[in-house]
Order: structure tokens, then sequence, then C-alpha cells
């Protein structure tokens, strides 16, 4: 080609791309007003509202009029004059009106796997009950009014199943039965078939004689958690590790094809009260139901998880040695963000009857003991005889994965487990790790102080203490300690912790994110009981607890949790604000969701004007 005709044909060059960018246009004066992003049109433009971007770590939060979107992701956001110069032809304008648009909203400590199987229970409980009895396992329902009833139960079930086929059920024993019941009970009852019993949340069980023989079979005489007496023979209980390893490994799951469909529908009433990611620890079998709804493109949000892999895993090295670093893996709708292990310790008072109430590892001593407290002195289930909890943390962090989604309730349950982190990061320092603690409902001075200092990311329920607890351990233990101790949301950030929000619930409005916004700004129990006055936030704290930072919580700040440029567009619309002083604090909870939006696209409600 002749080198003089190259300056011509730039300029013709460089029209045409002009053309097909802007569209026809009458001058070059006009195709130069364009703002610079407009390389293409936004798909969407919001404006005439109150956009609260959340582009800063710490209040005051910046308010704009207008927010721009293009291809699922944040194009800009500003005054109206400016973005709405990014509209063209075919953008959808939509007039908020005055309305109010916060980044959506993440909880960080949830479970709606387990809440869709409550949900809807009488639709899903007849398929699990098929996939059991298709591996040869049957679902046996008993009356615990007493060890006799029980026995005969089980005596009348058992009569009616082939030689071998294992019998399994749960129970929220009432604590004079799971005083009484034994081995030789089961054996008594049910000769002929093995006989798992799961108590609780499966930390806890009872086997009879041939059930006891194939987990032995398995697992070695010397699996953490069987129970022995002082001869040294299994009673057929199963603690701590050993529940957990039967409830996961040798008790059939759930097939994933049954479980999706529930997990769907459960996730759809999240995406409702503005909830675009939700954090939650999950199983494997329910790991591969979520990421079947994400391949056939019917996530309803997007999803963090902790694997359960490290929960009561006596083998956690081994097999984190062929399961590899998949920390962070994952696409923009489910990706892990770190292990789960074995529980420190139970819950405190006012938790589930029999079982667990009253098990909490904290120091106060108790002044009043509750008519269904089976641990009156508390327990902590790392003290036990080779309990992997501690040793968890070091593997994990061995191989390169963070802490998160771990049930703790005590003081001492917390400080066993930071000092299992500051074990490990004198190892392989976890700087910057945000390796994670959860609920938050008995924290002492020193459990603020240290875990600021290692760095860790909590994730606080409001709902549990504006529910029971507050209530429960002012009763307990004294109203100093449920003033001063439960939810110390200020301490924490004025220590310097990072701090998030989880319902940890599943019921109306306790799970709605603007409803933990009021609890943390009023303190407020369901009682009429103020609760700890001085660790009362305002709100710029809250909405940042429920957006920016919980964004740290799932790994994903640079994604999510602020509506700035780049960002995925996220999006929850709001009939009003929830930093105006013409709405008192008692009333932010009844601050409507209009729609949610995730990726640009309405998930949820609708962003028309009409009524």
């Amino acid at each position: 080609m002749n080198d003089n005709h190259c300056p011509s044909l730039s300029l013709v060059t460089l029209g045409l791309m002009g053309l097909f960018v802007f569209g026809p246009w009458p001058g070059v004066a006009q195709a130069q007003d364009l703002p610079a992003e407009v390389l293409r049109y936004a798909d969407m433009v919001l404006y005439n509202g109150q956009i609260l971007t959340m582009d800063r770590d710490q209040p005051p939060i910046s308010v704009r009029e207008a927010v721009a979107v293009r291809d699922g992701r944040i194009l800009a956001v500003g005054e109206d004059d400016r973005i709405l110069q990014m509209a063209g032809p075919d953008t959808e304008r939509v007039d908020l009106a005055g309305k109010t648009v916060t980044p959506g909203f993440v909880d960080t400590h949830s479970h709606p796997n387990s809440y869709a199987l409550r949900h809807y229970r009488d639709e899903y409980t007849p398929l699990y009950l098929k996939a059991l009895e298709d591996n040869h396992v049957h679902f046996a329902r008993v009356r615990w009014d007493s060890v006799e009833t029980a026995k005969a139960d089980f005596k009348r079930f058992a009569e009616n199943l082939p030689p071998g086929e294992w019998i399994y059920t749960t129970s929220m024993l009432n604590p004079t039965v799971m005083r009484e019941l034994r081995r030789d009970d089961l054996d008594e009852a049910v000769p002929d078939h093995p006989l798992y019993i799961m108590i609780g949340n499966a930390m806890r069980g009872l086997a009879n004689t041939k059930m006891l023989d194939i987990i032995v079979e398995r697992y070695g005489e010397n699996l953490p958690g069987i129970v022995r007496d002082e001869q040294g023979v299994a009673t057929g209980f199963m603690f701590g590790a050993a529940g957990t390893v039967i409830d996961q490994e040798v008790i059939p799951q759930t097939p994933p094809e049954v479980l999706a469909p529930f997990f769907k529908k459960e996730l759809e009433e999240w995406v409702a009260i503005g909830v675009t990611t939700l954090s939650t620890r999950l199983r494997g079998n329910e790991i591969t139901a979520y990421g079947q709804l994400e391949r056939d493109g019917e996530l309803p949000l997007r999803l963090a998880y902790s694997h359960e892999i490290g929960r009561g895993n006596p083998f956690l090295e081994r097999d984190l040695k062929r399961f590899g670093n998949l920390q962070g893996h994952g696409t923009d709708w489910i990706w892990m963000i770190g292990i789960s292990i074995g529980i420190p310790d139970g819950n405190g008072p006012g938790g589930a009857p029999g079982l667990w109430s009253g098990s909490t590892c904290t120091t106060p001593d108790k002044r009043i003991v509750l008519a269904d407290d089976y641990y009156p002195d508390g327990l902590c289930f790392w003290d036990l005889p080779d309990d992997p909890g501690a040793d968890s943390v070091l593997v994990a962090n061995r191989y390169g994965y963070r802490i998160s989604g771990v049930h703790t309730f005590g003081d001492q349950g917390f400080m066993k487990l930071l000092d299992a982190y500051e074990k490990a990061d004198q190892e392989k320092s976890i700087a910057g790790q945000r390796f994670g603690l959860d609920h938050g409902l008995m924290v002492s001075p020193e459990v603020v102080e240290k875990s600021a200092r290692l760095g860790v990311t909590w994730s606080l329920q409001p709902p549990l203490a504006y529910s029971r607890y507050a209530a429960g351990i002012s009763r307990v233990y004294g109203e100093e300690y449920a003033h001063r101790w439960v939810l110390p949301v200020k301490s924490l950030i004025d220590a310097g912790a990072r701090v998030t929000y989880g319902a940890d619930t599943h019921n109306d409005p306790e799970r709605y994110p603007l409803f933990n916004l009021e609890v943390v700004v009023t303190r407020r129990s369901e009682d009429g009981i103020v609760y700890g006055p001085r660790e009362k936030i305002d709100r710029s704290n809250g909405l940042l607890m429920l957006t920016r930072w919980g964004a740290e919580y799932v790994m994903r700040e640079d994604e999510l949790g602020s509506i700035e440029p780049g960002k995925l567009a996220d999006l929850v619309v709001v009939d009003q604000n929830p930093l105006s002083s013409e709405i008192a604090d008692e009333d932010l909870s009844e601050i409507k969701v209009l729609a949610t939006l995730i990726g640009g696209e309405v998930a949820y409600g609708s962003l028309s004007s009409e009524p």
C-alpha cells in the first residue's frame, strides 16, 4: 500500500468507528459531548433517586442521584444530568421518583439448605425417605416419651424389615430419656438390624451393636468421639467428630437432584427481601445441588460457601492432600470462601431443648440452672479427648484455607478458636486471610481485643440476640453480661475488628436485612428491653455491615458490596431512605423492598413507578 494513502484511510476509519459507537450524529461536537464511559450506551439508567453508594470503607455514606448499568455491571454513578447522557434509544430509563437504591445485601451466616428442608417438609420428606430406602436404610418414627416407648416402637418397626436392613432416626431427646437410653436397650429392641439415632444436629448419636461394628470396621477402634465406659467398652454413644463422621459419611446423603428444587424455592424468598449474596456452610451433596442450579441458570442469588470438609473430620489433612486448594474457586454465582470446622461449644441459654441448652463454653458462673440443661456446667467440645477441632485450624491454614462459618457461642469457645488461629499464624501467617468468628453472643473484652489483633472478621447474628439469647443470658448469667457481652458491635468496631451480619434464621421479619439494621441501631429485644445501649451503632455503620463489609467476608469486595463503576450491578430499591431522619429507629424494619436486581436483571419486584 502506498504510504501516502495512510492519513486519509485513518480519517475514514475513525469516522466509521464514531458512527458505530455513537450511532448517526449530525456533527463532531455532539459526539464530543458524550461521557467518556459511553463506548456503548447503558442497558439501564436509574435516575431521580437517592443512590447510597457505600463507596467508602467508613461513614459518611455518599448519596448520588443516578446509576447506569451495562452488561450486568455498574457503568457509572453520579448526578442525573451526567448519567442520563449515557442512555441511548434502547436504554431502559427508570425514574426512581425519589426512592432509594442500596447495594445488594450480603448475609454472611444463614442456613438456607436446612431451612428449605424444614420449610418444605411435606414435599421433601417422601422423596428423602425413598432415597434412604433405595440405599436399604429405613427411617423410624419413634415416641420419645420414655425409654420403654422408644424401645417398643423400634421393636415394632424392625419386625417388618428384612434382616440386615439399616434403621435410622433423628431426635431431640428429652434429657431424661437421653440419660437413660443405652446401647443395650437398642440391642434388646433391635438385635438384627444396624440402628443409629442422630441426636440434635449430628454432634451426638447412639448406635446399637450392629451399627457400632460397622463403624469400627470402617474407621477403627480409635475414631475420636466413640464414648467408652470406665472399663473401656464402647457405650454406643457417639460424640463430636464420631457423630459428624457418621452423619456425613455413613448415613446415605440425599441425592442432589432431590435437594435442588427446594433449595431454589428457599433462595427465591431471600431475593425478595433484598439479599443478593448469602454465605453458609455446605456439605458435598448440597454443593452439588447448588452447583447444578447454577449450571442450569436457576440459582436465584449469589452463594458463598464454607466447605464442611473440616467439620468434625479427624482425617482432614489426608483429605486436603487430595482435595487441593479450591478457596475462591467457582463462578460469579457460587464460590468457596473457606473451610468450616467442628464447633468448640454448643448453644447458650435459650437454645434447643434437651441437647444443647446450657452447653455454652464460658467463664461466667450460672446463677440458675434451667430445667432442660443437659450440661449444667457447660461443655467445651474441644476439651474432649482427641477432638480434631483445634488441629483442623492448623491443617486448613497449612493448605492455604481460611476458617469461616464456625458455630461458636461462649467466650471460652471463641478464645479456644482464637488460640488456634494464633497458633496457626505462628506456623504460616494468617494476616489478611480474614479468619472468621460467628454469632458473637458471649463475647468478653479479651475476645474483642484478640480478635481485632488477629484481623478476624465477625459475622454477628442480631436476630438471635433479639429473640431469645440476650434474655436467656441475662436470666442465667446475670444482666451485666447481657448488656456487656451480647453482640458488642460498637466495641468490636472501635477495636478495629471488621463486623458483618447474618440473620441465621428463617423467621420473618427477623431475617430481613433492614430488621437486622434496626436491631443493631436500637438494641431492643422482642421483650422490649434495650440490652447493651452502649453498643448501639449509627445507621451508616449498620448499612456498611449489610453491604460493603459483608462483601469482604465472602471474599468478593472487588465485585460486590458497593455501587462503584466496574462492580456487579446487584442493587436493591427500597421505598424509603434508611438514612432519613424522618424515619424513627424503631421503624427501620418497616422499609419495604420494591425490587431486587442481580447482575442488572430484576430478580424480584418491579422497577415500575406504578403503585
